[in-house]
């Protein structure tokens, strides 16, 4: 009998921890967006494969949301993920590329409050632990 409860509670803790945790993407931009304002949490999988897409839900500076896309070139020399967000009632947006060959650090435009005037800003993709 002890044996069967033990095979049950190794089977149940075995499903548990296979259970994939949900995919996240953090990125920490530099230059016009920064600090909180420029940290990004969206709940999706970067696109693994050229002409891949992906929508990105998530938000900026603590619970402000923000939403976009994320793709993958057809020929796999970048990926460009771009959204907009809301945060203390100010709408922005941000256009962004992630060079290859990691695909983790790239640069591109923003705007927050005024558009028709980008401005330039570089991201990394980050541990998610670093949200501030």
């Amino acid at each position: 009998m002890r044996r069967a409860i033990l095979c049950v509670v190794v089977l149940a803790v075995t499903l548990v921890m296979a259970v994939p945790a949900s995919a996240e993407i953090c990125l920490q931009m530099s230059g016009a967006l920064s600090g909180d304002l420029g940290f990004f949490r969206f709940r999706a999988n970067m696109p693994k494969k050229p002409g891949e897409m992906a929508d990105l839900s998530g938000r900026v500076a603590g619970l402000s949301p923000a939403f976009g896309s994320a793709t993958r070139a057809k020929d796999d020399s970048y990926i460009e993920l771009a959204a907009t967000f809301f945060s203390d009632a100010t709408q922005g947006q941000f256009d962004v590329f992630l060079d290859p060959p990691l695909f983790t650090t790239g640069s591109g435009t923003s705007g927050y409050g005024v558009y028709g005037v980008p401005d330039a800003v570089t991201v990394e993709v980050v541990s998610c632990q670093l949200e501030p």
